[in-house]
């Protein structure tokens, strides 16, 4: 089946989400069970850039339903230490639930299964719900978002958030020697091979809002009004990148699920409607090459930390980085550590997030994955108020 993407633009974000569905022919669904995935994982309004918007989740919904499926559900497995129906209620998806009158689930209250990696280099086997499995079409609704770790966050790594409950973070604690990865992180290989057992069938990328910078979670929302529609989700993504004003080829696990075979790249080889959508392409900003704390006194010692870690540090020193000046050490500065492979850091060092407790003996553990701001500053002075 050849790639097709198509692409709409509007004001509206269930008008733009339906003109490019109307143009999109569907396979035969009748009596089919549907799961859609959008980006729900965390607790921010519609409109954000963050969250998939709901208004793009009603109108695939009210789409899907014309093909007489025989079940829809919207399916999330939120990031560790956000509360799953609090975000559902914020993000809207709890309100798009009841009006369409479709199930909202939250996998990580499901049993889980294993799915094995045909091939995998970095990933063996990964950990799912178990739900999935009584599913025949998925779906896959996300925002389109730079990543501070894998350039884009699109249709395929948004099936990452199908992943069980701490599943997702191993994704960022791999380990291989250099004669595996090839110059490639370890993360955007599991990816692709992550996508290899959980690639949807449709992708719907929301452009209404999306999100430039220090993305999935702090970066600056962009309105664009577009609405990206493909039955490929790697070409989908592809085509959504180039909107973007990046290069496919550049992001290394969409480059990399091409070369498994998933699914073309090459725009000239997809089938994109209409034929001058690129002149709706808007430049992002691109993520951060290196994470940077904008508090020269601050020392961080990043190492195998994975984006919930890196976040979690951003909002906590903006929160509350005047009341660490107790934490000063010799040198006069606030000396940070982060991520699973951190190896060195100095006496008095806090130490954020479970990864770090093989260090907990040079300095202050705050235990979390990742703990939230407010623990680690309950941690540092527990006998403040905060």
């Amino acid at each position: 089946m050849s790639s097709l993407v198509v692409v709409s633009k509007g004001n509206d974000p269930y008008l733009t989400a339906q003109k490019a569905l109307l143009q999109f022919p569907l396979p035969r669904l009748e009596g089919k069970k549907i799961l859609i995935k959008p980006n729900a994982a965390r607790q921010a309004c519609p409109g954000s850039g963050m969250t998939t918007h709901p208004s793009v989740v009603l109108a695939a919904i009210d789409h899907l339903k014309t093909t007489k499926a025989d079940k829809i559900v919207i399916a999330e497995s939120c990031i560790f230490g956000v509360h799953a129906l609090k975000a559902f209620r914020m993000t809207e998806m709890e309100k798009v639930a009841k009006k369409s009158g479709v199930e909202l689930i939250d996998l990580d209250h499901t049993r889980p299964t294993e799915m094995i990696i045909p091939g995998g280099k970095v990933l063996k086997k990964i950990k799912v719900s178990k739900l999935l499995k009584d599913f025949d079409f998925v779906v896959s609704i996300p925002v389109m978002k730079t990543h501070m770790h894998t350039r884009v966050t699109l249709s395929i790594k948004n099936m990452k958030g199908l992943l069980w409950r701490k599943e997702k973070a191993k994704l960022h604690q791999l380990h291989s020697p250099k004669k595996i990865t090839k110059g490639d992180k370890e993360l955007d290989i599991a990816i692709s091979e992550m996508a290899s057992v959980l690639f949807p069938n449709l992708s719907i990328i929301d452009g209404t809002v999306g999100m430039e910078g220090m993305g999935p979670a702090y970066g600056k929302a962009k309105k664009l009004g577009m609405v990206v529609v493909g039955n490929n989700p790697l070409s989908t993504d592809a085509v959504a990148s180039r909107l973007m004003g990046l290069d496919p080829e550049d992001i290394p696990h969409l480059r990399l699920s091409a070369e498994r075979g998933l699914g073309e790249i090459e725009l000239n080889k997809i089938i994109i409607k209409p034929q001058g959508y690129l002149k709706w392409a808007v430049p992002f900003e691109p993520p951060p090459t290196h994470f940077s704390i904008p508090f020269p006194d601050v020392m961080v010692y990043d190492q195998g930390a994975c984006s919930a870690c890196l976040s979690t540090l951003l909002v906590f020193l903006q929160d509350h980085y005047s009341k660490l000046m107790d934490y000063r050490l010799s040198d006069k500065k606030i000396h940070i550590g982060i991520g699973k492979k951190i190896k060195t850091c100095p006496e008095g060092t806090i130490l954020i997030g479970n990864c770090t407790s093989k260090m907990k003996g040079k300095g202050i553990f705050i235990q979390g994955c990742p703990p939230v701001a407010s623990q680690i500053m309950n941690t540092l002075y527990p006998f403040s108020a905060q």
